[in-house]
């Protein structure tokens, strides 16, 4: 789908979150600014997250959680290298039966497999336009 505002966009998120049974796991790819951190807060408030204002990137912290219908755990990889994972707990946190993980920068995760996620492929069109690709691939 093409979303044309932001608003959208978060609307687009927000509905996928609730139609999801939990545990769910959600994939974000995308360029840097594509939308990745504004789709994970529309994530959030399908999830149940009371306060989406306090959703933001965990770029230097790496993983945040909040609490919803359920945890949720939203992971960034941006600083990390592919594939190097190692200390970071990525696969104790998938195997939480009771969560929704929201992955920003998956394509990082390397050859880990995540069965049953949803991947999400957000592509620029435009200055204000997302293409908005939703997958259950793996």
């Amino acid at each position: 789908m093409i979303s044309t505002s932001e608003e959208e966009t978060y609307q687009v998120a927000k509905e996928l979150a609730e139609s999801l049974k939990i545990p769910a796991h959600i994939l974000l790819h995308g360029e840097l600014g594509a939308g990745k951190t504004l789709f994970t807060k529309g994530l959030a408030d399908g999830f149940g997250v009371e306060d989406v204002n306090e959703v933001s990137s965990p770029t230097f912290t790496l993983i945040n959680q909040y609490a919803g219908r359920s945890r949720i755990y939203h992971i960034d990889l941006y600083r990390i290298e592919t594939g190097q994972l190692n200390g970071l707990g990525i696969e104790e946190i998938l195997d939480d039966a009771n969560a929704a993980v929201i992955i920003e920068w998956a394509e990082r995760l390397g050859p880990l497999e995540v069965p049953g996620a949803i991947d999400v492929f957000l592509s620029y069109v435009d200055d204000h336009s997302r293409r908005i690709d939703i997958c259950s691939s793996r």
